[in-house]
C-alpha cells in the first residue's frame, strides 16, 4: 500500500472542532504558530488534549489534516463572498446568492465553489479567526484538485450532521413568481423590511455571541480556581506526588463532592481516603 493509503483519518464533529479552535488559540498565544504554519507541538499538543476530553485515538496528522481543511474552506468561502452579489448569513452559517446567474458564472471558472452554495459552516467565526492571518499571507486555499482531495477524505458522518446542504429554493418557479411584488414600490418596500429584519437578526447574533463568550471566560475562570484549589489542597499531604498525584487531581477536580470530603477530613486521613475511593 502506499503511503496515501496507510494515512489515518478520523471522525470529527463539531464539539470537536470547537475544542480544537479554542487548542489551537491558546498555541498561538503561547507563540506556537509561525507563519501560517503551527509548530509541531501546536499538533501534538492539540492530539493529546482531544484525545482525552473525547476518549479517542488522535493523531497529529489528523489534527493538521483537519486545519489543511478549513485553510481550504476558508480560502474558497473566503474568494466567494469577495465576489460582487454573494454574502455570508450569520445566522444559518452559510453563503447567501443574491443573484443565480452571477453564481451559475462564477463556479463555470471555479469548480470546486459548487459544493459551498448550500453548505453550512457552523464553525466559520473559528475558522476566521485561525486562518485569516494565513490566507493574508498568500497561505489560504490549497488548488482545486487539493481541495477536493483534502474534502473526501475527511468527509464523515458527524460532519454531514453539521455541515449539509438546504434547498432553501424548494418551491417551485410558479409558486415563487406568485409571491413576487408586482409593483416596483412594493419591492422596493419588502427589500427594505428584509433589510431592516436581516440588520435585527445581526445585532441579536452578535449580542448573543458576545453573551456565550462571557459565559464562557467564567466558566474558564472557575475552572481554573477549583483546579488551583485542588493542587494546594493536596500540596498539604506527605509523601503524595507523582502519577499518583496526578491522578488525584483530575479525579478531584471533576468530582466536587470528593474533594468537599477531603477538605473537612483531618490531614492524616486525606491520603487514606484518596486511595480508597480513588478509581
Amino acid at each position: 500500500m502506499s503511503s496515501e493509503d496507510t494515512r489515518s483519518y478520523f471522525a470529527w464533529n463539531l464539539e470537536m472542532e470547537r475544542v480544537l479552535a479554542d487548542v489551537l488559540r491558546d498555541q498561538r498565544n503561547l507563540g506556537n504558530k509561525g507563519d501560517g504554519n503551527w509548530k509541531a507541538v501546536a499538533y501534538s499538543t492539540a492530539a493529546q488534549i482531544l484525545s482525552k476530553r473525547f476518549g479517542v485515538h488522535l493523531m497529529a496528522d489528523n489534527v493538521k489534516n483537519r486545519f489543511k481543511l478549513w485553510r481550504t474552506w476558508y480560502g474558497i468561502v473566503s474568494d466567494i463572498l469577495s465576489q460582487s452579489g454573494f454574502d455570508w448569513d450569520s445566522t444559518k452559517y452559510m453563503i447567501t446568492v443574491e443573484n443565480e446567474i452571477a453564481w451559475n458564472e462564477y463556479v463555470k471558472s471555479h469548480e470546486e465553489a459548487k459544493r459551498f452554495r448550500f453548505k453550512v459552516i457552523p464553525n466559520w467565526d473559528d475558522i476566521v479567526d485561525l486562518c485569516a492571518k494565513d490566507r493574508a499571507t498568500g497561505l489560504g486555499a490549497e488548488n482545486a484538485l487539493d481541495a477536493d482531495d483534502i474534502m473526501s477524505k475527511e468527509t464523515n458522518e458527524e460532519e454531514a450532521i453539521h455541515s449539509v446542504s438546504f434547498d432553501l429554493e424548494g418551491s417551485s418557479s410558479a409558486t415563487r413568481k406568485n409571491i413576487r411584488p408586482s409593483k416596483s414600490g412594493e419591492k422596493e418596500g419588502m427589500i427594505s423590511s428584509m433589510k431592516e429584519v436581516a440588520e435585527s437578526l445581526k445585532e441579536f447574533v452578535e449580542v448573543t455571541k458576545k453573551k456565550m463568550e462571557n459565559k464562557k471566560k467564567m466558566e474558564i475562570k472557575e475552572a481554573q480556581e477549583v483546579v488551583h484549589e485542588v493542587v494546594s489542597e493536596l500540596d498539604n499531604i506527605p509523601n503524595f506526588n507523582g502519577a499518583l498525584r496526578h491522578r488525584a487531581i483530575d479525579w478531584l477536580t471533576e468530582n466536587p463532592i470528593k474533594f468537599a470530603i477531603i477538605k473537612a477530613l483531618p490531614l492524616d486521613e486525606k491520603e487514606d481516603y484518596i486511595l480508597s475511593f480513588m478509581p
